[in-house]
């Protein structure tokens, strides 16, 4: 009865690997646009970095030349592209742990997927082996078999026995 369920466990496999294969295949989508954001946002915060050393390198060169106010105008522009950075920043990193965290669910699928086409394929080789091993007691050792290989090593033997007679009559001339 055993032998039987074993169909059953493969197809099941089978219809698992193709859920999983649907999942990875979301999941594949979801790194790639992660990986969009994040070099997206890795972008914007090196910009609004250089933005920011700008207006401090004119605010310095403003108070080395003697204007105060020039400066303060400076830094307040400083200020809001260091805020930019700061909220970049962290968009930056959250997306970094979501991207890192979908890349190892995604490897992790990868496993499960490796390790159920294993598992199948043991099934498989285990199925056929059973199934080899019924047929084999179905005919071996049975009259039946017996009888019809007997038949076969006779019919063999009188094919070799009339070819060295004809190879014994060409042999002497005969015809």
């Amino acid at each position: 009865m055993a032998l039987f369920d074993k169909r059953s466990e493969q197809d099941e496999i089978r219809l698992q690997l193709a859920e999983l294969a649907v999942k990875l295949a979301d999941i594949r989508k979801q790194v790639g646009e992660l990986n969009a954001e994040y070099s997206r946002l890795g972008e914007s915060c090196v910009s609004e970095k250089a933005e920011s050393d700008e207006y401090e390198s004119y605010a310095k060169k403003a108070l080395a030349a003697g204007s105060q106010e020039d400066a303060r105008a400076f830094l307040n522009e400083k200020h809001k592209h260091d805020e930019k950075l700061s909220a970049l920043t962290e968009q930056f990193t959250a997306v970094r742990q979501t991207r890192t965290n979908a890349m190892e669910l995604h490897d992790k699928m990868v496993r499960e997927i490796n390790s159920a086409k294993a598992r199948l394929a043991v099934l498989e080789a285990r199925n056929a082996a059973a199934e080899a091993s019924i047929n084999l007691s179905k005919t071996a050792g049975s009259y039946e078999f017996e009888e019809k290989l007997s038949g076969m090593e006779a019919e063999a033997d009188l094919k070799e026995a009339m070819a060295e007679a004809r190879r014994y009559s060409d042999d002497n001339g005969e015809v």
